[in-house]
């Protein structure tokens, strides 16, 4: 094991419980040279740089993804990572309301959809709730 590919994995750990579940199993066993590269380059050399903490790089990564709308399982991983390093419900929502700006209303609503359970979690209960009319329902 490469000391950069030991960097990317205490990165991956140190910013979430799950670690490398980022990557999957499947992915280490059928592209094990694509996965030893993406925990290299994507968390040894670019995620621990100066210049940004490490709140701001979740909440640029959880836009990224929101914005792409294709990666629902590395969004939910960033997500819960960012609610680990102490970000709140309402930051999340508040990310993903601008992804809605500018990535548009669909691919932050997917994004909501798919980190439901994640934010439900976390409510707080603010009675901020827009209640559904009973014609929709």
């Amino acid at each position: 094991m490469s000391d950069r590919y030991r960097a990317g994995l205490d990165t991956l750990f140190a910013l979430s419980r799950d670690g490398p579940s980022l990557i999957g199993d499947g992915l280490a066993a059928e592209a094990p040279e694509f996965a030893r590269l993406l925990v290299e380059f994507a968390f040894a050399d670019i995620f621990p740089r100066p210049g940004l903490d490490r709140r701001t790089r979740l909440f640029a990564a959880i836009a990224a993804l929101a914005a792409q709308g294709k990666a629902p399982a590395q969004l939910r991983w960033f997500v819960r990572a960012a609610l680990d390093a102490g970000a709140s419900r309402g930051e999340v929502i508040e990310a993903l309301m601008q992804v809605a700006v500018f990535a548009g209303f669909a691919a932050a609503a997917e994004a909501l959809e798919a980190c439901r359970d994640l934010l439900a979690d976390q409510a707080s209960g603010d009675g901020r709730a827009c209640p559904v009319p009973s014609a929709a329902r």
